[in-house]
């Protein structure tokens, strides 16, 4: 599946991720149990540089229509250059509401 992450307050995506995949965690944790790992040939879209990001609420948007606050927890770029990495999912998965 594909996603996009926008910064709060942004209309244009920062990052493109190619693969992405939703886990859910144990009881071990209970306050945010969902997690995102992803994976994208160039994690900043355009000037903006994601890492530098990584204590802010942003918005994830899958392609099957849902979206979820997320923060960035880890990242890092695989043995093939690939951005790799994985974002905390703040709250509940949430269908995307167009105005």
């Amino acid at each position: 599946m594909k996603a996009m992450l926008f910064l709060s307050g942004r209309d244009e995506p920062v990052a493109v991720f190619d693969e992405v995949t939703v886990i859910k965690m144990n009881d071990n944790h209970r306050v945010s149990p969902a997690r995102v790992s992803y994976k994208s040939k160039q994690l900043s879209r355009g000037k903006t540089m994601v890492e530098l990001y990584r204590h802010e609420k942003m918005r994830l948007q899958l392609e099957d229509g849902q979206e979820a606050d997320v923060l960035l927890t880890h990242s890092s770029l695989d043995m093939e250059g690939n951005a790799v990495g994985v974002l905390r999912v703040l709250g509940d998965f949430r269908e995307i509401v167009h105005a």
